[in-house]
């Protein structure tokens, strides 16, 4: 059991629903993000997520910045899920 506090009351939840419900959650989603955010978000490499938007074809280029559409990533990574 998780113990959860909530406007003053604690409230104890399985652990399970617990994480369903967390990892489910969506944080601070933005539309655009940079390689080193993408990478921490997507708990992965630099590297690895580089390559991940490529393939989904989500970077957006201005001069010199990069940026990563996340909506198009997210249905990029649907495609792949069992």
């Amino acid at each position: 059991m998780v113990e959860c506090h909530y406007n003053g009351t604690i409230i104890y939840v399985p652990v399970k629903v617990f994480l369903h419900v967390t990892m489910a959650m969506q944080y601070d989603h933005k539309k655009y993000i940079r390689y080193k955010e993408g990478a921490k978000i997507f708990s992965m490499s630099e590297r690895e997520f580089n390559k991940l938007a490529h393939d989904a074809g989500a970077i957006y280029k201005r001069n010199k910045m990069v940026l990563v559409n996340t909506e198009i990533l997210d249905r990029f990574m649907e495609y792949y899920r069992q």
